[in-house]
């Protein structure tokens, strides 16, 4: 899920999709890029500050499956949390080799080894590294608007130019 505007249904969207497929008895994995760690608080995961999780993956390169959770929303439902930690990645990641593909290395050493249906990845409202990282990995991308003009805006700058306008 991805939008640069904040406030437009990411997480929401996010967690709704994962706990429905989880419940329908499928395994997701819900990666947590947003320093808020909205997302898992949603799902009831533990991110306070020290926890370790997407930060860890990212920068020091540990395992997806050293840092998941499981969510209490369903068996097959777990979550890689973010704590405020994350807020710093975007400068850790600036002076790494291979910044932008850290997270899809990482979900590719998850799904040899690890049964996953499906990887919902729950981007920060902005553009940085956290995003790309997110973009890179992503095999689709959902990107929720809210029927407004901003809203509208956003979704073109994460996507490029379009041909919409105000009056479209």
């Amino acid at each position: 899920m991805a939008n640069q505007k904040g406030g437009v249904g990411k997480t929401t969207t996010t967690v709704n999709m994962a706990t429905a497929l989880a419940q329908g008895g499928l395994h997701v994995l819900v990666i947590d890029l947003d320093p808020q760690g909205n997302a898992s608080t949603a799902l009831g995961i533990e991110h306070g500050e020290g926890v370790p999780g997407t930060f860890e993956v990212l920068i020091d390169g540990d395992n997806i499956e050293q840092h998941v959770q499981r969510s209490p929303e369903s068996p097959r439902l777990w979550v890689l949390p973010a704590t405020i930690d994350l807020a710093g990645a975007e400068i850790g990641l600036v002076g790494l080799q291979g910044r932008e593909t850290r997270l899809l290395r990482a979900l590719q050493r998850l799904t040899k080894r690890h049964r996953v249906d499906y990887v919902f990845l729950d981007c920060p409202p902005s553009l940085g590294l956290l995003t790309l990282n997110a973009l890179v990995a992503a095999k689709e991308i959902l990107i929720p608007i809210q029927c407004e003009y901003y809203a509208l805006e956003g979704s073109r700058s994460c996507c490029g130019r379009s041909t919409w306008s105000r009056e479209s």
